[in-house]
């Protein structure tokens, strides 16, 4: 199972993607915890789940999916890996008496500890007393596979985490893109976990590859602006990346990320939250262009779609929550702007958010209720614009949608 890097692009068709079923982890939250994880709320597993295999079904039509937890197991099995691995993790949480418990357990079912939480062991006065359950915390936000990885043509960066509650997730995915035996890469433009510096933050959800040449950052809530600073600055000394647009967006739970009011949808489409984008409190742009590693100029535009234009992509902006302004406002926070391209002009995303879904359909994309394309009562042809549509209202209560939820690998040129 050769797994070989390869991202020039946001919508070039999908070859290899990587997901995560929600598991324990998510039910190892309370209504006390939620908020260190960065949760507003706790989600109901059986239900999460079931949105889940949605999109996975989805997505093994069109590609290879392959589950993180599998990865993970593979590097696992590698005793050198495993080792660095869980001392990392322990020093990380302090918790040193896990370890020996934790190394003799096989791949498979370290994999899954890792990541739905390894329970305290009270061997201090403080243990006893904390109000915490685990040694190592659960990951609930692993589902949300982009945030923690990106690639970037043919190479990986590893995120800065913004919170402490992600930076086990970066450190997982980072021993399987390092070590994995089957992943084939030029190596990292950039490593999250090496940084010391806590206002140096960069997460996937901020980062849009555009074409071989351009790449679109959000200066947002999670992604700093000395971290996309150190990380153009990595990625253009390496090639061939020379053109960087980067958005400054509010720094609000509503705006965690630039896929949150941005993705692109087709050659020449993208679907956005119009005040943010389009409207008069649009986010202004900077145009930041490399010659040799270094930067030869800096050039602001009013937004995003003004510096993409000027680079030679023109797009038509297709409004998260249709033409009303409430509706964009709720739908948005549904997570209504965050589609996922597996093809050009061929994008899933959340049934709930039908004012999108309607405005999509306004723009010739035909709708695929997901159970249909499943079970093969409708099928996508060449070149046919379509939105599948999940249910995710269980889902999208942890934040985030099908970009969030979806880690492309390689995608073929169009």
């Amino acid at each position: 199972m050769s797994i070989r890097i390869k991202l020039n692009s946001e919508i070039g068709p999908l070859d290899t993607v990587v997901v995560h079923t929600p598991g324990k982890e998510i039910e190892n939250m309370t209504p006390d915890t939620a908020a260190e994880v960065l949760y507003d709320d706790i989600l109901t597993l059986s239900l999460a789940s079931r949105e889940h295999q949605q999109l996975k079904g989805v997505l093994s039509r069109v590609a290879r999916v392959i589950e993180l937890k599998d990865l993970l197991a593979g590097v696992l099995e590698q005793q050198k890996v495993r080792e660095a691995l869980v001392s990392e993790l322990c020093h990380l949480y302090g918790c040193l008496e896990v370890r020996n418990a934790l190394m003799e357990m096989p791949a498979g079912r370290l994999a899954a500890q890792l990541i739905e939480g390894t329970p305290k062991q009270a061997v201090s006065l403080e243990k006893f007393l904390s109000t915490s359950r685990y040694a190592i915390p659960p990951l609930p936000n692993t589902f949300f596979t982009r945030d923690a990885t990106m690639c970037v043509n043919d190479r990986i960066v590893i995120g800065a985490m913004a919170y402490k509650a992600r930076v086990a997730e970066a450190l997982l995915l980072k021993a399987i893109f390092k070590y994995h035996p089957d992943v084939e890469s030029a190596g990292f433009y950039y490593d999250g976990t090496s940084n010391q510096d806590s206002e140096v933050t960069i997460e996937g959800g901020d980062l849009l590859v555009i074409r071989e040449d351009l790449v679109v950052i959000g200066y947002s809530e999670r992604t700093s602006v000395a971290a996309i600073d150190r990380l153009m600055r990595q990625i253009a000394s390496q090639g061939p990346v020379r053109h960087f647009v980067v958005v400054e967006i509010p720094k609000t739970r509503a705006t965690i990320h630039l896929d949150m009011i941005f993705t692109m949808v087709d050659r020449n489409k993208c679907v956005v939250f119009p005040p943010l984008i389009t409207g008069a409190r649009r986010s202004r742009a900077f145009h930041c262009q490399f010659e040799q590693g270094e930067v030869a100029g800096i050039q602001e535009y009013p937004g995003v779609l003004d510096a993409l234009g000027a680079l030679g992509v023109d797009l038509e902006p297709i409004a998260c929550g249709g033409p009303d302004a409430f509706h964009q406002e709720r739908e948005q926070w549904g997570s209504g702007a965050n589609f996922f391209a597996f093809g050009p002009g061929q994008i899933v995303g959340y049934e709930h958010n039908k004012h999108t879904v309607d405005a999509l359909a306004a723009a010739d994309f035909r709708v695929i209720p997901a159970p249909d394309l499943i079970e093969g009562r409708s099928r996508i042809e060449n070149g046919e614009r379509v939105v599948v549509t999940i249910a995710g209202a269980e889902l999208s209560r942890g934040g985030g949608g099908c970009r969030c939820m979806t880690m492309p690998l390689a995608r073929a040129d169009f």
